[in-house]
């Protein structure tokens, strides 16, 4: 397309910028000022910062249309050692087919063609609705910047998709996460003459093998798990028996099952004595707030049938003239937070999922191409559909 050709060595740049700025969770502030910057240089008709650091941009459409919002996450993993990368994590590299570095995949790639969607819209003339462009912080922590959008925002969004790989096939739902503390008490003695009964390992024992057969839900698709990941006893030395014993139990759930039902199946299983409560954390953005939230992440499922999925699933196919795959995630993301708010979501994106939070993180060139000739076409197929909002306040209050 003429479009692309005209834009696309500014996307590429913008692309290698972003990964050339470090932004771990809770310090996208630099970050952050790149993409407003570009954002006001695009022909968008409002862009802002809210007061968590998200960045939203604006373009009003038709009012009798709707709202369209595309979302991806400012933050990423650390790069651990740079000695174990093919490229420097925040070099940039342009190099066989692919841009790489920490966050290519996830998500500054994404990012960078969703930001560039107001452009491709002013070239070429498409009529559209109310479009938000959003790029939120704390998403790799839980999801602190898609949870707190204001809700004046959300209100006014009729329909999202979320830039979570999907290697250009559309996403429809996933498992949550619960992340459970299962403590242990016991009582402090020499080893020489310690007993089973006071001896908290014993019990963690009993309960691991009571946790590997516990029967799990399922939603038809997929299965919930609970997989053991971390345990401390706070116990240095080698010849005195713990106090206590906590294990860090990371739980997948399934939409229908949710937090209070997960503790209530654990709570089943446990030894006497022994309890299970819900992680929490604290976070600070780098506005200077600062949250305690838990760790828990919902998970979402749209039904296949749904009009906003086949109109995206039937918008790639006729881009792209090749079957389009529906599928899942296997990893959580933030559009629980949009299905809670009565947004129908769906992924849609250039990155690969084989790449994420790897050293060998990267993103296509050849992909990214295909999403920016994608968005337009979702974008029209999408402003068939009916509105879902009736709210005339537009843009931000």
């Amino acid at each position: 397309m003429s479009f692309l050709r005209s834009i696309w060595e500014e996307v590429v740049s913008f692309c290698q910028a972003l990964i050339r700025t470090p932004s771990p969770s809770g310090q996208e502030g630099e970050v952050a000022e790149l993409i407003q910057g570009k954002m006001e240089e695009l022909p968008y008709d409002m862009v802002w910062r809210d007061r968590v650091g998200n960045i939203i941009g604006f373009c009003e459409g038709d009012p009798n249309k709707p709202s369209i919002c595309f979302t991806a996450h400012m933050d990423h993993v650390d790069p651990g050692d740079e000695r174990d990368w093919e490229y420097p994590p925040y070099s940039g590299v342009v190099a066989n087919g692919y841009i790489h570095g920490r966050g290519a995949s996830d998500l500054k790639g994404p990012a960078a063609t969703q930001i560039y969607i107001p452009e491709i819209l002013n070239r070429l003339h498409i009529k559209h609705g109310d479009l938000y462009i959003i790029q939120v912080v704390h998403e790799e922590t839980g999801g602190l910047g898609s949870m707190l959008i204001d809700n004046d925002v959300k209100q006014r969004i009729d329909y999202a998709i979320n830039g979570e790989p999907t290697s250009n096939m559309v996403c429809t739902g996933h498992r949550g996460r619960v992340e459970v503390i299962v403590t242990f008490k016991g009582m402090p003695m020499h080893a020489s003459i310690a007993k089973s009964a006071g001896n908290p390992l014993y019990s963690l024992g009993e309960f691991l093998v009571r946790l590997r057969n516990l029967n799990m839900e399922t939603d038809g698709v997929e299965t919930s798990s609970a997989a053991p990941t971390k345990c401390q006893t706070g116990q240095n030395s080698s010849n005195v028996t713990p106090s206590e014993c906590k294990l860090v139990i990371d739980w997948r759930n399934v939409p229908g099952e949710d937090e209070n039902q997960v503790l209530e199946k654990l709570k089943g299983i446990l030894p006497v004595g022994a309890t299970a409560t819900i992680a929490e954390y604290e976070l600070r953005t780098y506005t200077g707030l600062t949250f305690k939230l838990k760790r828990v992440r919902a998970p979402f499922f749209i039904n296949n049938d749904h009009p906003f999925v086949q109109a995206v699933v039937q918008a790639v196919k006729e881009t792209l003239k090749r079957p389009v795959r529906v599928t899942r995630w296997s990893c959580a993301t933030d559009c629980g937070y949009f299905m809670d708010a009565g947004i129908p979501i769906v992924g849609f994106s250039p990155a690969e999922m084989k790449y994420m939070h790897t050293t060998r993180d990267r993103i296509s060139l050849t992909l990214m191409k295909e999403a920016l000739e994608c968005y337009p076409i979702i974008i029209s197929y999408v402003s068939k559909l009916p509105k879902r909002r009736k709210f005339t306040e537009r843009g931000r209050s």
